[in-house]
């Protein structure tokens, strides 16, 4: 009896044993799937691992973008000293006063030294850059000339602004075709120094003090040009590369090292402010555009004025607000626009966060930040007035 009890308890075993051996293999074969909670557990966990990591992404990516702009303003500088080199003066932009003249500016002449001699040979400098001998040349969009930070607007190339009418419904009215009617120049997001504009002293107010006990006016430290105009029965500009000039490094007082040379300027021609566009039209009722753009045009140069706080208005005392003036409405007649005649109205303007890169005399290029007051900027905009400006160097920015 205790025998059969025995064999039957051994099967009994035996069965459980193979059930269980039977269903852990069946278990291991059956994958089992996530329930509902896990799941979003697993989207919320990835939902969290990309929203800490997108921001440093996208800070690497600018960054890349920030080097690949202050090379761009290295070779410019490099290309300045070039021509220097060669012509034994600063290249300086041909600007007459007057509309419909023979045209010609700085990024021009630096062509043979940022290896675009080919350009250069087939551009024709005793005719205006809107010939049409010109044309091939000035529809090239250069890759030195352009801040890959900057936004590119699908290729819109800049304008002649000759018969512009404010408002109207032709961007280039000079245009002999439907295609040269939606704009003739590739546009670049750089501007040669010209100076300070004439009209920043007086709406800089407040006073800073330049040693212990001593306060002065902060507009008692800028040094404006002239006029906006440059040569001709106007003084030059004060900055580095004014047009219509023929200077030198020796006319360099304040010294390369502490002389801003080439400004960043981007979006052009269409107009921002604090990294806003002001309108996707450059033409119509609510067109806006600034007068510069074209990387051959002399209006692309600067000349430094500052805005306001919103940069809705030029001049002030706030740097890197807004890219120029929105000439949207305003027609451009035989003397240019009403109040900036036929010069440019961009300003210095970045898509860098905190400031803008600038290339200065010696070839060097540092970031300004944007929040350093105008009379230090300005102190580093002259070429020749350390005498009178707020004592700075470009190694204190």
């Amino acid at each position: 009896m205790s025998h059969c009890v025995s064999r039957i308890s051994s099967s009994s075993t035996h069965a459980l044993l193979a059930a269980i051996r039977w269903r852990s293999a069946w278990q291991r074969r059956v994958r089992r799937a996530f329930t509902l909670v896990e799941l979003l557990v697993v989207i919320a966990i990835i939902a969290t691992l990309v929203g800490l990591l997108l921001p440093a992404v996208q800070m690497a990516r600018e960054a890349g973008r920030r080097a690949s702009c202050q090379n761009n303003l290295k070779q410019q500088g490099l290309a300045i000293h070039g021509y220097h080199d060669s012509k034994n003066r600063l290249p300086s932009g041909g600007r007459p006063p007057d509309a419909s003249t023979v045209r010609s500016g700085v990024f021009v002449y630096l062509l043979p030294w940022l290896d675009r001699k080919d350009l250069w040979d087939a551009y024709d400098t005793s005719v205006t850059w809107s010939h049409p001998t010109n044309l091939p040349v000035v529809g090239v969009r250069i890759g030195t000339y352009e801040c890959p930070s900057s936004p590119k607007h699908g290729g819109q190339l800049d304008h002649n602004p000759d018969n512009f009418s404010g408002g109207g419904s032709e961007w280039n009215p000079s245009g002999t075709n439907a295609a040269e009617k939606n704009g003739i120049v590739a546009v670049g997001d750089y501007g040669a120094s010209l100076g300070v504009h004439p009209g920043l002293p007086a709406v800089v107010t407040g006073t800073v003090e330049i040693s212990p006990g001593n306060s002065v006016p902060r507009s008692s430290l800028i040094v404006a040009s002239a006029s906006l105009q440059s040569g001709g029965s106007s003084p030059l500009t004060n900055g580095m590369l004014p047009k219509n000039a023929k200077l030198t490094f020796q006319d360099v007082t304040d010294g390369l090292s502490n002389t801003i040379a080439l400004w960043e300027s981007g979006g052009r021609p269409f107009v921002y402010r604090k990294g806003n566009q002001v309108s996707a039209r450059l033409v119509g009722p609510d067109s806006g555009h600034t007068n510069a753009g074209g990387w051959c045009r002399p209006a692309s140069d600067i000349i430094l004025a500052g805005s306001s706080a919103d940069g809705s208005t030029i001049p002030g005392p706030f740097l890197n607000k807004t890219n120029g003036h929105n000439h949207g409405q305003e027609s451009y007649g035989s003397t240019g626009f009403a109040v900036w005649g036929t010069e440019g109205s961009s300003q210095p303007y970045s898509f860098h966060p905190g400031g803008l890169q600038v290339t200065f005399g010696d070839g060097s290029v540092r970031f300004l930040d944007e929040t350093a007051s105008i009379e230090v900027i300005t102190a580093l905009t002259t070429r020749n007035a350390a005498a009178v400006e707020r004592k700075v160097s470009a190694s204190s920015l």
